[in-house]
Parts: structure tokens; sequence; C-alpha cells
């Protein structure tokens, strides 16, 4: 456990995983996906309509781990095609990228040159979408992040790039809809996305003892929620077995246990959730063949979005986001 208390000292900005900073994250109601057991700490109702989502789920999206993300279409206030990252829904410091002197001015490094790549040889959709990006061909073995991918065959066209998200503007407000497949070109390869299924009759009743400590968990307030979120992580990223009472005693030693609102209730079912969610990992099969590695081991796809009204992200935490917060990122990223 004093491993845990040490752990959970780690700051935000040490915790946090992500190739785009300087994005605004006040409003971004799609652009960032939420894990399931983590609705507990917003309180009972949101942590079982998540629930109800893990066990009726049928349509999913495959994450793929790649980087930088890439927004990319049409923008219909102007009808010009455009490239950039997430930044470009921003309220402030929008970056959209019309030609390849606005990358020379709003980017630099690597990210500069992926986006030149981009603005090359992406097709000239009408839509917008948002895609995960792979590499650069021929090639048929790829590390863009935390997974090596290793395709059957060797893909001839000069990117590669994971689309999984549409939108309908590049308003801040914007609503992702998740589940897109784009046809490849000559220039660019698309990764399909929507290859995932889940298999039958995998729900069992266990998940109804997840009720019983329910209906007694506190939520946090809103000082705390942030705090409790980075305590997890923080778990997370330090490899322990993601117990409640070592979550919930580590956590109450920071904060006065009755004004952190979060009580051992939030954090059974914080684990219980995250439970069921393994157990649905577990069923959701894939048919594109590739197979992933992390660091020369056989591993899984990270994980799956539920093509749901309010989409979570599936993954195992304990494997992809402990090797997330602890990799040493392979290319040079900037402030985007």
């Amino acid at each position: 456990m004093d491993h845990l208390v040490n752990c959970t000292k780690a700051s935000l900005e040490d915790i946090e995983s992500c190739y785009n900073t300087d994005i605004d994250r006040d409003f971004m109601p799609n652009k960032h996906l939420e894990h399931p057991e983590d609705t507990i700490f917003e309180g009972r109702r949101k942590a079982l309509s998540a629930i109800r989502t893990l066990i009726s789920a049928d349509a999913f999206s495959v994450k793929w781990d790649g980087a930088p993300a890439v927004v990319f279409g049409t923008n219909p206030d102007n009808g010009q095609f455009f490239v950039g990252t997430k930044s470009v829904f921003n309220k402030k410091k929008i970056k959209i990228n019309y030609t390849f002197e606005d990358i020379d001015k709003n980017h630099k490094g690597d990210l500069a040159n992926i986006l030149r790549l981009c603005l090359r040889h992406l097709p000239r959709i009408d839509t917008i979408v948002q895609a995960d990006f792979i590499g650069v061909g021929p090639g048929s073995v790829y590390r863009p992040n935390t997974i090596e991918y290793k395709f059957p065959n060797q893909i001839t066209q000069q990117i590669i790039l994971a689309p999984h998200t549409s939108y309908v503007s590049i308003h801040p407000d914007s609503r992702g809809n998740f589940g897109v497949n784009l046809v490849s070109t000559q220039d660019c390869y698309f990764v399909d996305t929507t290859k995932a299924q889940v298999k039958d009759n995998w729900v069992n009743l266990k998940w109804l003892s997840i009720l019983k400590d329910l209906m007694f968990a506190g939520k946090a307030n809103k000082k705390t929620l942030p705090e409790v979120r980075k305590h997890v992580n923080a778990a997370i990223r330090c490899g322990d077995k993601l117990d409640a009472s070592a979550l919930y005693e580590t956590y109450v030693e920071k904060f006065d246990k009755y004004q952190c609102g979060v009580n051992l209730n939030t954090f059974k079912v914080w684990v219980n959730i995250a439970k069921l969610k393994l157990r649905l990992l577990e069923n959701i099969e894939t048919t594109d063949n590739v197979k992933c590695f992390i660091d020369g081991t056989p591993t899984d796809h990270e994980g799956f979005v539920t093509l749901t009204d309010d989409p979570y992200k599936i993954v195992d935490r304990e494997t992809f986001s402990k090797a997330n917060f602890n990799l040493d990122k392979n290319w040079t990223h900037e402030k985007v």
C-alpha cells in the first residue's frame, strides 16, 4: 500500500498521456471518451447508464493506437479541404490548415511533416473525419505509439490512417459520430475500424451484484472529481493490483472522508464495473487479421468504442493505459 501512496502523489501533468496538448477541454462532448468504470465518480445514475451500455452494446469501433490524431475533410463554412489535429475544434488558438503555408505557420517538427503528407495524399472528402495516423508506406510493420502492428500484406500506399469518428462541422460544440469506414485510395490506406463484433450470450447474472454496492456509493464533488480520477490513473501507472480497499484508504489520506464525497462502496463499484468491462472485452472479436505486439510480446488491440448513444472506451487499462503512461514516446511531439 505504501507503493500506492507514493504513486498517487504523481502530478496530473505526469499522468496525462496525450499527443494533442494545448487543446480546449472545457467543451469536448465526443472528442474525449470516458472509461465506463469512471462514471461512478459522477454518481449512481451515470454509472447505471454505463452498466446498461456494457451489457447491451452489440456494435463497436476498434481503437487503434495511432498518433497523432488527424482531423480532415471539407469545411462546410467555406467549402475548402483542410487537415489538422483536434485543435481545429478549439474555441481559441484554432489551427486549421488549408495550405502548406498554414502548416508551416501552425506546426513544427514531426507533426508538421505528418500533416504535410496528409494534405498531399488524403482524398478530398465532403465530410469531416478524425483518424489516428499509423505510418508511412510502403511497409507491413508499424509502431506509431505503444502497440506495434503487423499487417498480413504489404501496404503500398503513401500513408496509413485509422478513421473512427465523423463530424458535421469543426465548431467547438461539434458532436462526433463513431463508426467510420473510408474506402482506401491509391495514395492512402484506410484501416477498417468497424471489424468488431461481440459473441452471443456473454452476459451472466453476476453483474447484478454491482447494484448492492451501487445503492450506497458516494460521488465526487466538483473539487475532488479531477483528483479521484488522477488517483486511479496513478494506481494504474504503478501497476499495482486495483483493490477497492487500498484505493479508498490511500485516497482518504489526502482528503477528509466527510469532504471527499466518494466512499468505499464507490471504489467497489469502480472495480466491479471494470471487471464487467473486461468480460465484455474478452468476448469482442475482430476480423482484421492484424497482429499486435507490445515490446515484442503478442497482445490484443488496444480496445474498442461502443457504438451507442453514450459511447465508452472498452480498454484493458492495466495493460494499455499503464504502457502508455510509462512509454518513452517514439516521436517528438509539440503543443498543437
